[in-house]
């Protein structure tokens, strides 16, 4: 799964998550908590939307908050973690 398709991905998720309160433009540098007003119990929906969405378990031993700053930062993690190349 190439880069584009995993950000695509979160945005479905978020979209979801957020329900459709995703404002257009959202791009890599769009930040998680103040861009976007996703909490605590946001993060957690938006980790089940993508285990659902991309097939994949997140193990929270590995998580760290750093990878939830941005949608940059969040598709590293998530690339990572589907062993993809990006």
């Amino acid at each position: 799964m190439d880069r584009s398709n995993i950000i695509a991905a979160v945005e479905r998720a978020l979209r979801e998550v957020l329900n459709d309160a995703v404002p257009a433009g959202l791009d890599e540098g769009s930040r998680l908590f103040e861009d976007l007003h996703l909490d605590s119990t946001g993060v957690l929906e938006l980790l089940m939307a993508l285990e659902e969405n991309l097939d994949i378990e997140v193990d929270p031993e590995n998580l760290n908050m750093d990878d939830f700053q941005t949608v940059g930062s969040l598709t590293d993690y998530l690339a990572a973690t589907l062993g993809a190349a990006v």
